[in-house]
């Protein structure tokens, strides 16, 4: 693979760590790099800042969602995992998403009513804005985001291409290099230069009847 793809890995942290492991791996068994916020540095920023940055220097957002919503700081509305996504689609980067099946019995769940209605409306909104992956266990969401990511990276390398029926032109075939020699002066071909000669002075009735001379040949003609 040659070029660089960052792809900024993207849920709530406390509750799915194991599958977010998963998926670290995933991206670099698919030679790309994961932009984790694991992986930041001590620094002088805010939360909200430091996590629309990451947006901001991937390639891909993939998105992992299970029963928490995910912290709300001060003063917003919305999670910080929601604004991510949010700042994913103002960007216009692929988007690849992952929720976790209904059906999956799992310990972490978002206790506050007001939270699980968000999460609720979330889920149901990135159903509506795209295709998304159902996942179980961290491995199952492993072998999704391995699948998910070459499929991803299959469509970039060969994008579509139309297929004409028309045949392409063979190779010219030059037996041996010409170059055509600058000169001031030309040397043979005397009959035929009068009689190039004779054709553009006139006052040869034969010649004159012609009124278009042709000729095609090499340099030195």
């Amino acid at each position: 693979m040659g070029e660089r793809i960052d792809v900024m890995i993207s849920s709530t942290a406390r509750d799915l760590p194991a599958y977010r492991q998963q998926a670290m791996d995933a991206v670099v068994r698919q030679g790309m790099f994961p932009i984790m916020m694991e992986h930041l540095p001590a620094m002088d920023e805010d939360a909200v800042s430091a996590s629309l940055a990451m947006v901001d220097d991937a390639e891909i957002y993939l998105g992992i969602f299970a029963r928490r919503y995910g912290y709300i700081p001060a003063g917003h509305a919305i999670s910080i995992t929601e604004m991510e996504y949010n700042h994913a689609v103002e960007r216009g980067i692929p988007r690849l998403i992952f929720i976790m099946a209904e059906d999956f019995s799992f310990e972490h769940q978002e206790e506050g009513a007001a939270k699980r209605l968000q999460l609720g409306q979330f889920i149901e909104r990135l159903q509506t804005e795209q295709v998304v992956n159902f996942f179980s266990t961290p491995a199952d969401l492993r072998a999704q985001v391995i699948n998910s990511l070459s499929q991803f990276y299959k469509r970039r390398s060969n994008p579509l291409q139309r297929t004409s029926s028309i045949p392409a032109l063979p190779d010219p075939y030059i037996a041996h290099p010409y170059t055509l020699l600058e000169t001031e002066s030309l040397f043979g071909r005397q009959e035929e230069l009068a009689l190039l000669t004779r054709w553009a002075a006139g006052g040869d009735p034969e010649l004159e009847t012609t009124r278009v001379m042709n000729i095609v040949a090499i340099g030195g003609m």
